[in-house]
C-alpha cells in the first residue's frame, strides 16, 4: 500500500536584511546603482518641487477650506442644513449594517500590519527629508527665499516619527505570531480620523470688527458644527456594524434581501423627501394616492393569483401584450405620472408573475412585494413631484459634491440593468431585438458625451409626451444613464460571449427556462468575468459627471474652477483657480482610487485570474 502523502505548507520566507534586499535589488551592478541613484535624485526633486508648491505662502488654501460648503452642497440653505447631516447619517448607517452583516472576520496577523506601517512612515519621513526649507515668492516683482519648514522643525518631526517607528518595531517582535481581525484595524484608523478632527487646526479666514479680514489668516481648530455631527456619526456607524454582526450570528440571512432593498430605497428617499423638503398636500394622499394604492395593490393581487388558473393560461399572452399596448398609450397621454409609472409595473408585474409564482408560498411573498412596492412608489412619487420648500439661487437644489454623488449614483443604478438589457438584446436570436439593441449601442457610442448632453438639455423635451417635463437634473441622469448603459452593454456582451455553449446545453439539460437559464446560469458568470471593465466603466462615469458644467449645473468641478476663483466679496479670492482644481483633483483621486481597491478586494475573492 502506498504511504500517504501529507501536504505541507511551503516554509515561510524568511526577510535576508535591509542591506541584502538593497544589494540584491538596487545596487546589483553598476549601472543597476547609476539607475538608482538618478531615480531616487529624480523622484526627490519631484516631491521636493510638489511640497515646496502646497507650503509656500503664495498658495491661499484658506479659498478651500473657508468654501467646503459651497463644495458639498453649493448654496443649500444653512436652515435646513440638519436634512444634509440626516441624509449623510442614513447612509452610514446603512454602510455600517452591511459592513457588520458581510463581515467574515477575517484575520491578519500583526507582523503584517506592522510591516504596512513602517512602510507608511518611512514614506512620511522621505517627504518630511525632501520638504524644502525655503520657497522663493514673488514681492514687488523681485523674487525673495521664505523660510517655510525650518530645520529644527524638520528634526522634530522625523525624531517623532523615528521614535514610533521603534514602537512599532517592538510590537512587531512582541506579537509577530499574534492576529488581529481587519475590521478592528479599520476602525481604529476611523477612530484616529475622529480625533484628529478635534486635534487638527485649520486656516481660517476671520474678520475684524470693520468687516475687513485679518491678514495672515490664524490657524483655528474645526467648528463645533463640524466636529460633533462627525464624531456623533462615527457612534452611528459603530451601532450599526454590531447591529449588523448581530443579525449575522443569529442567522437572520433574510436581512440580506432588506439591505440591498434599502441601499436600493435610500437614494430616492433622500431625493425625494429628505432632501427636497417637498410642499404635499394631505388631501392629494387622501383623495389621490390612496385610492391608488389600494386600488392597483388588488389588480396585482388578484393578476398574481388567477394566470396561472387553467382557464386564463390560454389568454396571458393576449393580456401581457395588451396591457403593454395600453401602457404605452398612456405613456403618450397627459395624465399622473403616478399612472404612467403604475401601469408599467403592472405590465412587468403580468409578464413575470407567471413564471415566479409556481406555489403557494411563492404567491404569497409575491402579493406581499407587489403591496409594499405599489405603497412605495406612490409615496416616493408624491415627494417628487410636490414642489420643493428649499429655496437657493438657481433652477437647482442639487450642486457641488451632492450633485456629482447624485448623477454617479443614479446613472451607475439606471444604467447597470438597462446595459444588461442591451447587452442580452444584442446576443439575441430574434432579428427585431438584435437589430433595435444593436442600433441604440451604436448610435449612443459613435456621439460624444457632450453631445448628448446638449440633445438633453435642449432637444429632450420634443421627444417626450405632452405634460412631461424633466428638470436640468433629471435630463443630465436620464442621459448620463443612456450614455454609460451603451458601453457597459459591450462590456457585458463580451462576458457573454466568453460562456461556452456547455453552460446553455447544460442548462436546457436540467429543464431550466429561458429566463431561469440567463439570470441563474449565464448572467452570474458573464458579469464575474468582466468585473474589471464594469468597475472601470464606472469610474469613467463618475469623472464624466464633471462635464455636466456646460449644461448649467454647478458641480464640483466647476464651483472649484469658476465659482469660487472669481469671488471678491467678502473673503478675495480671485486667482486661486490652483489651489481649487488641485483639491478637485485629489478629491476625484480618492474616490476613484478606493473604487479600484474595492474592486481589487472584489476580484481576490472571487478567484479572478485564478486557474
Amino acid at each position: 500500500m502506498e504511504e500517504k502523502k501529507t501536504l505541507e505548507s511551503p516554509p515561510e520566507v524568511q526577510f535576508a536584511g535591509v542591506a541584502r534586499w538593497l544589494r540584491e535589488n538596487l545596487f546589483s551592478s553598476i549601472s543597476s546603482s547609476i539607475l538608482t541613484l538618478i531615480s531616487i535624485a529624480a523622484i526627490s526633486r519631484l516631491f521636493r518641487s510638489g511640497i515646496g508648491f502646497f507650503i509656500s505662502p503664495e498658495r491661499e488654501w484658506t479659498a478651500v477650506t473657508y468654501n467646503m460648503q459651497l463644495y458639498m452642497v453649493q448654496a443649500y440653505p444653512e436652515a435646513d442644513f440638519i436634512r444634509v447631516w440626516i441624509t449623510v447619517g442614513l447612509l452610514i448607517f446603512l454602510l455600517g449594517i452591511s459592513w457588520g452583516f458581510n463581515s467574515i472576520n477575517e484575520k491578519i496577523r500583526v507582523k503584517d500590519w506592522c510591516d504596512g506601517l513602517l512602510k507608511s512612515i518611512s514614506s512620511i519621513i522621505f517627504l518630511i527629508s525632501v520638504t524644502p526649507r525655503v520657497v522663493e515668492v514673488e514681492v514687488k516683482e523681485t523674487l525673495v527665499d521664505v523660510e517655510v519648514f525650518s530645520n529644527n522643525t524638520r528634526f522634530l518631526w522625523i525624531a517623532i516619527a523615528v521614535t514610533i517607528i521603534a514602537v512599532i518595531y517592538l510590537l512587531r517582535r512582541i506579537s509577530s505570531t499574534s492576529e488581529i481581525v481587519r475590521d478592528r484595524v479599520s476602525f481604529i484608523y476611523l477612530s484616529l480620523g475622529v480625533a484628529l478632527i478635534w486635534i487638527i487646526k485649520v486656516p481660517t479666514v476671520t474678520f475684524n470688527s470693520l468687516n475687513e479680514r485679518i491678514d495672515p489668516d490664524p490657524f483655528l481648530p474645526l467648528a463645533s458644527t463640524t466636529k460633533i455631527p462627525w464624531t456623533i456619526l462615527f457612534g452611528v456607524m459603530l451601532i450599526a456594524y454590531f447591529i449588523g454582526t448581530f443579525l449575522k450570528s443569529n442567522g437572520k440571512n433574510s436581512v440580506s434581501r432588506m439591505i440591498m432593498s434599502s441601499w436600493l430605497l435610500a437614494p430616492l428617499l433622500i431625493v425625494s423627501w429628505i432632501y427636497r423638503k417637498p410642499d404635499f398636500g394631505i388631501s392629494n394622499v387622501l383623495t389621490l394616492d390612496l385610492p391608488l394604492s389600494i386600488g392597483f395593490s388588488i389588480i396585482g393581487i388578484i393578476a398574481i393569483r388567477t394566470l396561472k388558473s387553467p382557464k386564463i393560461v390560454p389568454y396571458q399572452r393576449i393580456i401581457r401584450y395588451g396591457l403593454l399596448f395600453l401602457s404605452v398609450v398612456i405613456l403618450f397621454t397627459p395624465v399622473l405620472r403616478q399612472l404612467k409609472i403604475l401601469f408599467f409595473i403592472t405590465w412587468i408585474l403580468i409578464s413575470i408573475a407567471p413564471t415566479i409564482a409556481n406555489s403557494k408560498e411563492s404567491v404569497k411573498n409575491l402579493s406581499i412585494v407587489w403591496t409594499a412596492a405599489v405603497v412605495i412608489l406612490i409615496f416616493l412619487m408624491r415627494g417628487a413631484s410636490s414642489e420643493s420648500l428649499i429655496v437657493v439661487p438657481g433652477s437647482s437644489i442639487y450642486g457641488g459634491f451632492t450633485l456629482t454623488w447624485l448623477l454617479a449614483f443614479f446613472g451607475i443604478a439606471i444604467s447597470f440593468p438597462f446595459g444588461v438589457i442591451l447587452a442580452l438584446g444584442r446576443t439575441s436570436k430574434l432579428p427585431v431585438i438584435r437589430i433595435i439593441c444593436t442600433a441604440v449601442i451604436e448610435l449612443v457610442r459613435s456621439v460624444p458625451f457632450i453631445t448628448w448632453l446638449f440633445f438633453g438639455s435642449v432637444m429632450l423635451t420634443l421627444f417626450l409626451p405632452k405634460g412631461v417635463e424633466f428638470d436640468e437634473v433629471l435630463r443630465a441622469i436620464v442621459v448620463t444613464a443612456i450614455f454609460s448603459s451603451a458601453y457597459l452593454a459591450e462590456n457585458v456582451r463580451g462576458g457573454l460571449q466568453s460562456i461556452s455553449n456547455g453552460q446553455f446545453e447544460a442548462a436546457d439539460a436540467i429543464g431550466l427556462s429561458s429566463i431561469q437559464r440567463i439570470t441563474l446560469i449565464i448572467l452570474p458568470q458573464a458579469l464575474r468575468a468582466v468585473i474589471p471593465p464594469i468597475v472601470s466603466q464606472v469610474i469613467s462615469l463618475f469623472k464624466d459627471t464633471s462635464l455636466v458644467a456646460i449644461v448649467g449645473l454647478f458641480d464640483l468641478l466647476y464651483i472649484g474652477s469658476k465659482v469660487i476663483p472669481n469671488q471678491s466679496q467678502g473673503a478675495n479670492f480671485l486667482g486661486t483657480i490652483q489651489e481649487n482644481i488641485l483639491f478637485c483633483a485629489i478629491f476625484y483621486w480618492l474616490f476613484t482610487y478606493s473604487f479600484a481597491r474595492r474592486s481589487m478586494k472584489i476580484e481576490k475573492r472571487l478567484g479572478l485570474g485564478e486557474r
